[in-house]
């Protein structure tokens, strides 16, 4: 049976739906003048691999060099040296692990019993986080 309505677009180049199986190697970003060269430069040195990982696996290509930095800040989560501590901090900043502990004590409840499943969390997450490794490093930035 074919939907009445399909409020989805259909999925192709410009309108993913899932990511490509292969990464897209896009061209790094040309700088057209020695403002954007210097901008460039010190974004490099004050994001360090983080923005080269950003350069290189997640910018899309059309933000300018002047607006690279608004969109490397907005996309950028963190960095860890394992995904575990990604989790914990996704976990603390949604607050659950407050709400946890407050059930816990209020409650009774053995700490050993009432745990997150942090594979699940992270098969949860994959959908609106990308991860990349790079030099015993996670990068984590969102989708």
């Amino acid at each position: 049976m074919k939907p009445e309505h399909n409020f989805y677009p259909p999925a192709d180049a410009e309108n993913r739906t899932t990511p490509p199986t292969t990464p897209e190697r896009r061209a790094p970003p040309e700088p057209t003048t020695r403002h954007e060269a210097r901008e460039l430069d010190r974004l490099r040195r004050e994001h360090g691999t983080a923005f080269d990982v950003y350069l290189d696996s997640v910018w899309n290509g059309i933000e300018t060099i002047s607006d690279m930095e608004s969109d490397f800040t907005n996309l950028h989560w963190g960095s860890y040296e394992r995904i575990d501590q990604f989790i914990d901090d996704f976990i603390d900043s949604l607050g659950w692990a407050d709400a946890r502990d407050h059930a816990i004590r209020e409650w009774a409840i053995p700490s050993s019993i009432l745990i997150f499943d942090r594979a699940a969390m992270l098969e949860h997450l994959r959908g609106d986080f990308e991860f990349h490794e790079r030099g015993g490093e996670v990068y984590v930035f969102i989708r």
